[in-house]
């Protein structure tokens, strides 16, 4: 078999979300055979390289962005190193740090002009004081460990008389992270809790669009409760919402096509070429603000993992995905990428590798 590209996956624990419903098989139509090796022992992708280098032309570079450890990580950066000049397909291995540390992304990001919320790193009580001083971050604001995902280890601090008691609490987090596992760099981070409440509808919001090289594939607006600070998270879907839904997505159409240059580039700076981005608007200036990216974003397993199962994988809720249904020929209008290159996961992936395909010629 003359493989053409090495798919460095994770580790055979975490198998099972290697690869999403038709995308292996996109895959290999636009790049050719696909060899699949574990990309987290530190030398099983370097073998494959040396074996097969006659033939192989790209790496997929797909570890697991919530679990990989500062070990994995290193072994993943010093093969990359050594196989040298090879085209990356989705994240490059040393920029991976930019998915899992929430701090070097937005570092990244304001490096070159892309608007993300102001933040600090700190070490201790006295550390978080005298850097909330020189970077003037005022409530309300995030304090959270850098690496958490889901909104654990987070807190929103929004009056000054919880913020001790919320810093200690952080702190047994972040102790109990260290001692749980072994992330790439674990450490505490505050970060400016911007305004995306709507008081109108009384909804929180928040989009989620996926890139594919110099093109914006598709994208979808999360709702949740105005009390309710996350709004990046499944799993929160309401009934009640589906007039703030429609209404959010027909924004997150106009935002995919008025700022695509911009989406583009705020992956691209992150040393990427495939992610899921997470934005927000920030309703004190009106102006898209980026949150982080997601490698490995949610749309279904072929085994049908979890909630995720047809005919959409992801949404997965019965009441919007029953809606979908019967008000496709009205909202496919009004939601063409949504409908045509998201919730047709086969399309999605065919476009996102076609496009990649392009983008790396």
């Amino acid at each position: 078999m003359e493989y053409k590209v090495i798919s460095a996956n994770r580790s055979p624990q975490r198998s099972p979300k290697n690869w999403r419903v038709f995308e292996q098989e996109m895959m290999q139509k636009h790049f050719g055979p696909i060899l699949n090796v574990n990309g987290e022992d530190g030398h099983s992708v370097l073998e494959a390289f040396n074996k097969h280098k006659d033939t192989i032309s790209h790496i997929r570079w797909y570890p697991d962005p919530e679990l990989l450890t500062k070990p994995e990580y290193d072994g993943m950066v010093n093969q990359s190193n050594i196989i040298g000049d090879i085209p990356y397909i989705t994240n490059s291995a040393k920029g991976f740090i930019n998915v899992q540390n929430k701090e070097c992304a937005f570092k990244k990001w304001k490096e070159n002009n892309i608007n993300c919320p102001d933040f600090f790193v700190y070490e201790n009580k006295k550390d978080f004081y005298k850097q909330q001083e020189i970077h003037n971050i005022k409530l309300p604001f995030l304090i959270r460990i850098n690496n958490a995902v889901n909104g654990e280890g987070t807190y929103a601090v929004r009056e000054l008389k919880d913020l001790d008691y919320l810093l200690t609490k952080l702190d047994e987090d972040y102790n109990r992270s260290v001692q749980q596992n072994s992330r790439i760099k674990t450490t505490k981070i505050c970060v400016k809790l911007l305004n995306t409440i709507n008081p109108d509808r009384n909804v929180n919001s928040s989009f989620r669009i996926h890139v594919a090289g110099n093109r914006v594939i598709s994208g979808y607006a999360r709702v949740v409760d105005g009390n309710d600070w996350l709004a990046i998270t499944s799993g929160k879907f309401k009934s009640s919402h589906i007039d703030n839904f429609v209404n959010y997505n027909i924004l997150c159409e106009d935002i995919m096509n008025e700022y695509e240059e911009e989406i583009c580039k705020a992956v691209r700076v992150l040393d990427s070429n495939h992610q899921g981005v997470d934005i927000v608007i920030d309703n004190d200036t009106n102006e898209l603000c980026f949150l982080e990216i997601q490698p490995t974003y949610a749309s279904g397993y072929p085994n049908g993992m979890g909630a995720y199962r047809p005919p959409y994988y992801n949404p997965y809720d019965p009441f919007l995905v029953n809606f979908l249904q019967q008000n496709e020929q009205e909202l496919s209008k009004l939601l063409p990428r949504y409908y045509h290159n998201w919730l047709d996961k086969r399309n999605h992936f065919d476009l996102v590798y076609k496009s990649l395909k392009e983008y790396l010629l």
